[in-house]
């Protein structure tokens, strides 16, 4: 009885993070939309800024146009700033933010920041296991019906662990999209984006970034939660 609780409530958590996540990526697209027309005191597209804090800073980068909105990354592998087509050669104040926070994530590669290390380790391990949890998943019920009780227990508890590492990948996020976004407002100033109005879109644009990985994190808990309770109902005669 104990594991059907837990199974119900965890979905009403499901529902619950999904309504923030949902709200918090709204709000990412209105805090750009709100300033991705306003002009920065940097007269520099993304694509320009990029450039610049990779020569300020003796970073030797590839700087590059990507498809969609609000698609930019950095790829540490191969040391390349992705601009969104809607930052490419635009010089507004939301994107200069977003470009910023990407050069941040290039910093960090640069420097040896250790949770970026770690993230990029769990992500890639996160990125390999998760191929294997459906398999996995499937064999263990069918050895738990069918076969051996306990060799299938296995497995399904081996396919939570799998699951763990998703749960932890969005864990070690958090502190490295923070730092890179602290990283981006200390550049954007430095280099002459320090008026009211500019520091104050900047923090809107990224703290409403910063939102949505919380929202990542709450989601895959509570989706972490349900299976194992549903894991457990299945196992277990609570």
């Amino acid at each position: 009885m104990g594991y059907l609780i837990g199974y119900i409530i965890s979905g009403v958590v499901i529902v619950v993070s999904i309504i923030i996540a949902l709200v918090a990526q709204t709000k990412v697209n209105n805090a750009f939309d709100e300033f991705k027309d306003t002009p920065s005191s940097i007269d520099l597209t993304g694509s320009q800024l990029a450039e610049r804090l990779s020569d300020e800073n003796n970073l030797a980068l590839t700087v590059r146009e990507c498809q969609g909105k609000l698609s930019d990354h950095y790829d540490p592998t191969d040391k390349s700033i992705n601009i969104s087509q809607s930052n490419f050669n635009n010089k507004s104040i939301a994107s200069q933010a977003i470009v910023a926070h990407e050069f941040g994530h290039a910093m960090q590669d640069a420097e040896g920041y250790a949770p970026f290390k770690v993230r990029q380790f769990v992500v890639k391990a996160s990125n390999l296991v998760s191929r294997m949890l459906m398999p996995l998943l499937i064999l263990g019920i069918l050895l738990q019906v069918f076969l051996m009780g306990i060799a299938g227990s296995i497995i399904i508890y081996v396919s939570i662990a799998i699951y763990a590492v998703a749960v932890i990948a969005n864990l070690v996020t958090l502190p490295v999209e923070i730092n890179a976004s602290s990283r981006a407002k200390d550049l954007l100033v430095r280099i002459g984006a320090g008026s009211d109005e500019e520091v104050r879109a900047t923090d809107k644009v990224l703290n409403a970034a910063a939102l949505t990985y919380v929202a990542s994190l709450m989601v895959s808990l509570a989706y972490f939660m349900r299976f194992l309770f549903l894991l457990l109902m299945w196992t277990k005669k609570d």
